[in-house]
């Protein structure tokens, strides 16, 4: 009973290791998307060119 127990435990605490090492905090700044086409990043142009 005792090896169930901590078997399911350990299996429990992988898993929030694994959640937690898979987290956008490890992944840095590639992670973030900045959208962008021929004529640079679109953020500066929103407001120059109406967008549907």
């Amino acid at each position: 009973m005792t090896t169930i127990l901590l078997l399911l435990v350990l299996a429990a605490g992988i898993a929030v290791l694994v959640g937690y090492a898979r987290h956008d905090r490890f992944a840095g700044p590639s992670s973030v998307v900045h959208l962008r086409d021929d004529l640079g990043p679109v953020e500066d142009r929103l407001h120059l060119v109406p967008r549907a």
